[in-house]
């Protein structure tokens, strides 16, 4: 059977914890710090993630729901966005914060 693109990610979004998100969705981005968006492909963390929930990185493009729908995924998985916020602009790769939400999680 044949997924679209829509079924697909819809099945990655029920699977997938914020840590996979960061290293798999991540990987299409540049990483930036101190902004959600470049307004191109330029994301920090939490930008990835509102990007994956839909949000294509300019403001025109409702970024209150999508940083709401992103909120809501952080703290369902017990994840302070402070801390996600933090760790991007302090340098720390998607890869590494991915890892460090891994390790807390346990």
């Amino acid at each position: 059977m044949l997924r679209t693109m829509s079924q697909q990610q819809l099945l990655f979004k029920q699977e997938s914890p914020i840590s996979q998100i960061l290293r798999t969705y991540g990987k299409q981005f540049k990483q930036i710090q101190f902004q959600y968006s470049d307004g191109d492909n330029g994301r920090c963390a939490l930008g990835v993630i509102m990007s994956y929930y839909g949000w294509n990185g300019k403001d025109d493009s409702q970024p209150a729901r999508k940083l709401s729908l992103a909120l809501m995924a952080l703290g369902s998985a017990g994840i302070d966005n402070s801390v996600l916020v933090e760790m991007n602009d302090s340098g720390f790769s998607f890869d590494e914060i991915a890892a460090y939400l891994d390790s807390v999680s346990k």
